[in-house]
Protein backbone atom coordinates (compact mmCIF):
# COMPACT_ATOMS: atom_id res chain seq x y z
CA UNK A 1 0.00 0.00 0.00
CA UNK A 2 1.26 3.78 -0.59
CA UNK A 3 2.73 5.17 2.21
CA UNK A 4 1.80 7.70 4.44
CA UNK A 5 -1.82 8.81 5.88
CA UNK A 6 -3.22 5.69 5.05
CA UNK A 7 -5.70 5.57 8.34
CA UNK A 8 -8.45 7.33 6.05
CA UNK A 9 -12.30 5.36 6.10
CA UNK A 10 -12.18 2.77 3.27
CA UNK A 11 -15.48 3.18 1.09
CA UNK A 12 -14.41 1.69 -2.26
CA UNK A 13 -13.08 -1.58 -3.58
CA UNK A 14 -12.14 -2.32 -6.27
CA UNK A 15 -10.36 -6.26 -7.58
CA UNK A 16 -8.20 -5.18 -10.59
CA UNK A 17 -5.38 -7.94 -12.35
CA UNK A 18 -2.72 -5.81 -10.70
CA UNK A 19 -4.33 -5.55 -6.98
CA UNK A 20 -6.55 -4.17 -4.48
CA UNK A 21 -7.47 -0.86 -5.32
CA UNK A 22 -9.41 1.02 -2.42
CA UNK A 23 -11.02 4.63 -1.81
CA UNK A 24 -10.29 6.49 1.60
CA UNK A 25 -11.86 8.97 3.01
CA UNK A 26 -11.32 11.34 5.54
CA UNK A 27 -13.95 10.59 7.68
CA UNK A 28 -13.69 10.04 11.63
CA UNK A 29 -14.52 6.68 13.13
CA UNK A 30 -16.61 8.91 15.61
CA UNK A 31 -18.82 9.99 12.89
CA UNK A 32 -19.92 6.49 12.06
CA UNK A 33 -23.19 6.95 13.90
CA UNK A 34 -25.81 6.60 11.83
CA UNK A 35 -27.14 2.99 10.85
CA UNK A 36 -25.14 2.06 8.03
CA UNK A 37 -22.11 3.35 7.07
CA UNK A 38 -23.02 4.58 3.31
CA UNK A 39 -25.33 6.97 5.18
CA UNK A 40 -22.73 8.62 7.00
CA UNK A 41 -20.58 8.78 3.62
CA UNK A 42 -23.38 10.49 2.16
CA UNK A 43 -24.13 12.75 5.29
CA UNK A 44 -20.25 13.95 5.66
CA UNK A 45 -18.51 15.47 2.31
CA UNK A 46 -14.62 14.79 2.68
CA UNK A 47 -11.87 14.29 0.90
CA UNK A 48 -10.81 11.26 -0.96
CA UNK A 49 -7.61 9.21 -2.39
CA UNK A 50 -7.38 6.15 -3.98
CA UNK A 51 -4.43 3.37 -2.82
CA UNK A 52 -3.20 0.82 -4.27
CA UNK A 53 -1.86 -2.91 -3.22
CA UNK A 54 -0.06 -4.86 -5.76
CA UNK A 55 -1.17 -8.30 -6.32
CA UNK A 56 1.71 -10.09 -4.49
CA UNK A 57 1.30 -7.99 -1.51
CA UNK A 58 -2.87 -8.39 -0.93
CA UNK A 59 -3.18 -10.79 2.01
CA UNK A 60 -0.26 -9.19 3.63
CA UNK A 61 -1.58 -8.14 6.64
CA UNK A 62 -0.87 -8.07 10.89
CA UNK A 63 -2.55 -10.61 12.60
CA UNK A 64 -3.52 -8.14 15.19
CA UNK A 65 -5.99 -6.20 12.44
CA UNK A 66 -8.41 -8.69 12.22
CA UNK A 67 -12.01 -7.84 13.31
CA UNK A 68 -13.05 -8.55 17.01
CA UNK A 69 -16.11 -10.35 15.49
CA UNK A 70 -18.47 -10.50 12.69
CA UNK A 71 -22.31 -9.73 12.36
CA UNK A 72 -23.84 -12.01 10.05
CA UNK A 73 -27.58 -12.14 9.36
CA UNK A 74 -30.58 -13.02 7.44
CA UNK A 75 -32.10 -9.66 6.61
CA UNK A 76 -34.93 -7.88 8.55
CA UNK A 77 -33.73 -9.76 11.79
CA UNK A 78 -32.00 -7.35 14.65
CA UNK A 79 -29.14 -7.43 13.18
CA UNK A 80 -28.91 -3.05 12.89
CA UNK A 81 -30.00 -3.29 16.31
CA UNK A 82 -26.98 -5.54 17.37
CA UNK A 83 -24.76 -2.79 15.63
CA UNK A 84 -26.23 0.17 17.11
CA UNK A 85 -25.96 -1.01 20.00
CA UNK A 86 -22.06 -2.04 20.43
CA UNK A 87 -21.77 1.91 19.31
CA UNK A 88 -22.39 2.64 22.64
CA UNK A 89 -19.08 1.10 23.71
CA UNK A 90 -16.36 3.70 23.28
CA UNK A 91 -13.49 1.22 23.30
CA UNK A 92 -15.11 -0.36 19.88
CA UNK A 93 -16.11 0.98 16.22
CA UNK A 94 -18.53 -0.91 13.86
CA UNK A 95 -19.01 -1.28 10.22
CA UNK A 96 -22.08 -1.15 9.39
CA UNK A 97 -22.51 -3.10 6.13
CA UNK A 98 -19.61 -1.88 4.42
CA UNK A 99 -19.56 -1.52 0.60
CA UNK A 100 -16.15 -2.52 0.70
CA UNK A 101 -16.63 -6.13 1.48
CA UNK A 102 -19.70 -5.94 -0.90
CA UNK A 103 -17.32 -5.00 -3.81
CA UNK A 104 -14.90 -7.86 -3.09
CA UNK A 105 -17.44 -10.59 -2.44
CA UNK A 106 -19.88 -9.31 -5.43
CA UNK A 107 -20.35 -11.83 -8.29
CA UNK A 108 -19.02 -13.00 -10.37
CA UNK A 109 -15.91 -13.68 -8.95
CA UNK A 110 -12.59 -12.74 -11.24
CA UNK A 111 -10.47 -13.42 -8.07
CA UNK A 112 -9.49 -17.15 -6.65
CA UNK A 113 -11.31 -18.01 -3.79
CA UNK A 114 -7.90 -17.63 -1.70
CA UNK A 115 -7.29 -14.25 -3.65
CA UNK A 116 -10.73 -12.88 -2.15
CA UNK A 117 -10.09 -13.97 1.06
CA UNK A 118 -7.14 -12.32 0.88
CA UNK A 119 -8.19 -8.94 -0.17
CA UNK A 120 -10.35 -8.79 2.45
CA UNK A 121 -7.82 -9.11 4.81
CA UNK A 122 -6.09 -6.32 3.50
CA UNK A 123 -9.32 -4.23 4.19
CA UNK A 124 -9.93 -5.46 7.03
CA UNK A 125 -5.60 -3.92 7.89
CA UNK A 126 -7.41 -0.79 6.76
CA UNK A 127 -10.36 -0.48 8.46
CA UNK A 128 -7.97 -1.46 11.50
CA UNK A 129 -6.10 1.59 10.55
CA UNK A 130 -8.96 4.07 10.84
CA UNK A 131 -9.98 2.55 13.90
CA UNK A 132 -6.83 2.33 16.28
CA UNK A 133 -8.95 0.39 18.51
CA UNK A 134 -11.09 -3.27 18.20
CA UNK A 135 -13.71 -3.44 15.06
CA UNK A 136 -16.59 -5.07 14.80
CA UNK A 137 -17.58 -5.90 10.91
CA UNK A 138 -21.69 -6.14 10.51
CA UNK A 139 -21.86 -7.46 6.83
CA UNK A 140 -24.46 -7.16 4.46
CA UNK A 141 -27.34 -10.36 4.40
CA UNK A 142 -26.10 -10.99 1.27
CA UNK A 143 -22.99 -12.11 2.41
CA UNK A 144 -23.85 -14.54 4.59
CA UNK A 145 -23.95 -16.56 1.34
CA UNK A 146 -20.00 -16.15 1.54
CA UNK A 147 -19.31 -16.14 4.79
CA UNK A 148 -17.10 -19.14 4.27
CA UNK A 149 -14.72 -17.03 2.66
CA UNK A 150 -15.11 -14.59 5.29
CA UNK A 151 -14.39 -16.81 7.66
CA UNK A 152 -11.39 -17.93 5.62
CA UNK A 153 -10.17 -14.26 5.44
CA UNK A 154 -10.05 -14.03 10.04
CA UNK A 155 -10.28 -17.49 10.98
CA UNK A 156 -9.41 -16.80 14.62
CA UNK A 157 -12.20 -13.93 14.53
CA UNK A 158 -15.98 -14.75 16.43
CA UNK A 159 -18.57 -14.25 14.83
CA UNK A 160 -22.71 -14.34 15.20
CA UNK A 161 -25.53 -15.19 13.11
CA UNK A 162 -28.75 -12.90 13.92
CA UNK A 163 -31.74 -14.73 12.66
CA UNK A 164 -35.81 -14.20 13.00
CA UNK A 165 -38.81 -16.42 12.59
CA UNK A 166 -38.26 -17.01 8.29
CA UNK A 167 -42.26 -16.28 8.07
CA UNK A 168 -41.21 -12.95 9.39
CA UNK A 169 -38.39 -12.33 7.57
CA UNK A 170 -40.28 -13.57 4.16
CA UNK A 171 -42.91 -11.54 4.92
CA UNK A 172 -40.69 -8.13 4.89
CA UNK A 173 -38.60 -9.15 2.01
CA UNK A 174 -41.85 -9.61 0.25
CA UNK A 175 -43.34 -6.06 0.69
CA UNK A 176 -39.53 -4.30 0.96
CA UNK A 177 -37.39 -6.35 -1.19
CA UNK A 178 -33.50 -5.37 -0.93
CA UNK A 179 -31.70 -3.89 -3.79
CA UNK A 180 -30.25 -7.42 -4.88
CA UNK A 181 -33.11 -9.21 -5.11
CA UNK A 182 -34.63 -6.41 -7.13
CA UNK A 183 -31.55 -5.22 -9.38
CA UNK A 184 -30.90 -6.79 -12.70
CA UNK A 185 -27.19 -6.18 -12.35
CA UNK A 186 -24.64 -8.94 -12.92
CA UNK A 187 -23.89 -9.32 -9.57
CA UNK A 188 -27.36 -9.50 -8.42
CA UNK A 189 -28.15 -12.44 -11.25
CA UNK A 190 -24.84 -14.10 -9.61
CA UNK A 191 -26.86 -13.94 -6.45
CA UNK A 192 -30.11 -15.48 -7.64
CA UNK A 193 -28.41 -18.43 -8.96
CA UNK A 194 -26.55 -19.17 -6.25
CA UNK A 195 -29.97 -18.80 -3.95
CA UNK A 196 -31.69 -20.93 -7.06
CA UNK A 197 -29.18 -22.37 -9.48
CA UNK A 198 -31.70 -24.51 -10.94
CA UNK A 199 -34.49 -21.53 -11.29
CA UNK A 200 -36.93 -23.97 -9.93
CA UNK A 201 -38.62 -21.60 -8.16
CA UNK A 202 -42.80 -20.83 -9.33
CA UNK A 203 -43.24 -17.45 -7.41
CA UNK A 204 -41.19 -15.11 -5.91
CA UNK A 205 -42.34 -16.37 -2.21
CA UNK A 206 -40.04 -19.88 -3.21
CA UNK A 207 -37.67 -17.91 -3.97
CA UNK A 208 -37.32 -15.54 -0.66
CA UNK A 209 -37.74 -18.85 1.12
CA UNK A 210 -34.74 -20.32 -0.96
CA UNK A 211 -33.06 -17.67 0.11
CA UNK A 212 -33.43 -17.87 3.55
CA UNK A 213 -32.44 -21.23 3.34
CA UNK A 214 -29.69 -21.02 1.49
CA UNK A 215 -28.13 -18.10 4.02
CA UNK A 216 -28.84 -20.94 6.53
CA UNK A 217 -26.86 -23.97 4.37
CA UNK A 218 -24.02 -21.37 4.03
CA UNK A 219 -23.88 -20.54 8.05
CA UNK A 220 -23.94 -23.82 8.44
CA UNK A 221 -20.72 -24.74 6.75
CA UNK A 222 -18.89 -22.45 8.97
CA UNK A 223 -17.07 -24.36 12.37
CA UNK A 224 -19.78 -24.38 15.15
CA UNK A 225 -17.20 -23.83 17.96
CA UNK A 226 -16.63 -20.22 16.48
CA UNK A 227 -19.97 -18.76 16.32
CA UNK A 228 -23.78 -18.31 18.10
CA UNK A 229 -27.07 -17.50 17.21
CA UNK A 230 -28.64 -14.70 18.04
CA UNK A 231 -32.33 -15.26 18.03
CA UNK A 232 -34.44 -12.28 17.03
CA UNK A 233 -36.77 -12.76 20.55
CA UNK A 234 -33.74 -12.62 22.76
CA UNK A 235 -32.85 -9.06 21.98
CA UNK A 236 -31.77 -6.14 23.16
CA UNK A 237 -30.41 -8.51 26.14
CA UNK A 238 -28.58 -11.11 23.74
CA UNK A 239 -26.27 -8.22 22.80
CA UNK A 240 -24.49 -8.50 26.90
CA UNK A 241 -25.68 -12.04 27.24
CA UNK A 242 -24.07 -13.30 23.95
CA UNK A 243 -22.64 -10.92 21.64
CA UNK A 244 -20.59 -8.74 23.87
CA UNK A 245 -18.76 -11.97 25.63
CA UNK A 246 -18.38 -13.84 22.44
CA UNK A 247 -16.40 -10.98 20.93
CA UNK A 248 -14.54 -10.63 24.01
CA UNK A 249 -15.88 -6.90 24.04
CA UNK A 250 -15.85 -5.62 28.19
CA UNK A 251 -19.45 -4.24 28.86
CA UNK A 252 -20.63 -2.74 32.43
CA UNK A 253 -24.03 -1.95 33.57
CA UNK A 254 -24.36 1.73 32.72
CA UNK A 255 -23.56 0.59 29.05
CA UNK A 256 -26.10 -2.10 29.32
CA UNK A 257 -28.53 0.49 30.83
CA UNK A 258 -27.59 2.81 27.67
CA UNK A 259 -28.63 -0.20 25.06
CA UNK A 260 -31.70 -1.35 26.86
CA UNK A 261 -32.64 2.34 26.50
CA UNK A 262 -31.88 2.41 23.27
CA UNK A 263 -33.69 -0.37 22.02
CA UNK A 264 -36.61 1.34 23.17
CA UNK A 265 -36.13 3.41 19.49
CA UNK A 266 -36.29 2.34 15.97
CA UNK A 267 -32.56 0.88 15.17
CA UNK A 268 -32.85 2.14 11.55
CA UNK A 269 -33.94 5.39 12.25
CA UNK A 270 -32.26 8.36 10.29
CA UNK A 271 -29.85 10.43 12.46
CA UNK A 272 -31.10 13.01 14.50
CA UNK A 273 -35.05 11.95 13.79
CA UNK A 274 -35.77 9.05 16.40
CA UNK A 275 -38.35 7.21 16.26
CA UNK A 276 -40.00 4.67 18.59
CA UNK A 277 -39.88 0.56 18.52
CA UNK A 278 -43.08 -0.86 17.61
CA UNK A 279 -43.08 -4.52 17.37
CA UNK A 280 -44.64 -5.96 13.99
CA UNK A 281 -44.48 -9.77 15.08
CA UNK A 282 -48.00 -9.51 15.18
CA UNK A 283 -48.18 -7.86 12.43
CA UNK A 284 -45.89 -9.62 9.59
CA UNK A 285 -47.35 -13.23 10.85
CA UNK A 286 -50.94 -12.13 10.45
CA UNK A 287 -49.80 -10.96 6.55
CA UNK A 288 -48.00 -14.20 5.96
CA UNK A 289 -49.95 -15.76 2.73
CA UNK A 290 -50.72 -19.46 2.52
CA UNK A 291 -48.38 -20.10 -0.17
CA UNK A 292 -44.98 -17.97 1.72
CA UNK A 293 -46.11 -20.35 4.63
CA UNK A 294 -45.95 -23.47 2.62
CA UNK A 295 -42.67 -21.89 0.76
CA UNK A 296 -41.04 -21.72 3.94
CA UNK A 297 -41.73 -24.68 5.89
CA UNK A 298 -40.23 -26.56 2.78
CA UNK A 299 -37.66 -24.43 1.65
CA UNK A 300 -36.12 -22.58 4.74
CA UNK A 301 -37.55 -24.26 8.13
CA UNK A 302 -35.19 -27.44 7.31
CA UNK A 303 -32.19 -25.34 6.73
CA UNK A 304 -32.79 -23.26 9.82
CA UNK A 305 -33.85 -26.67 12.43
CA UNK A 306 -30.63 -28.06 10.60
CA UNK A 307 -28.20 -24.81 11.99
CA UNK A 308 -30.10 -24.59 15.43
CA UNK A 309 -29.43 -28.21 16.40
CA UNK A 310 -25.50 -27.72 15.32
CA UNK A 311 -25.71 -24.81 17.67
CA UNK A 312 -27.46 -26.49 20.36
CA UNK A 313 -24.82 -26.57 23.14
CA UNK A 314 -24.28 -22.87 22.71
CA UNK A 315 -28.04 -22.00 22.63
CA UNK A 316 -30.19 -20.26 25.08
CA UNK A 317 -32.99 -21.60 26.50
Amino acid sequence: MTQGDEAGLPVRAGLHPTGLYLALRRIGAADLKDAFMQETIARIPAQERIVHVSREDVGRAPGDTSPAGIIFHVARCGSTLISQSLKHLDDLVVYAEPQPVNEILAPPHRWPRAALSAALRTLGAAFARHARKPYVLKLSSWNTLYCDIVAEAFPDTPWILSLRDPIEVGVSLLAQPPGWMRDTAEASRGLATLVDPDGASKSREEFVARTFGAFCEAAARLDARGGRLVPYESLPAAVWDVVAPHFSLSMDSTSRDDIARAARGNAKAPLGRPTEFVSDVATKQAAASPELRRAIEVLARPHVERLRMLHASTMRP
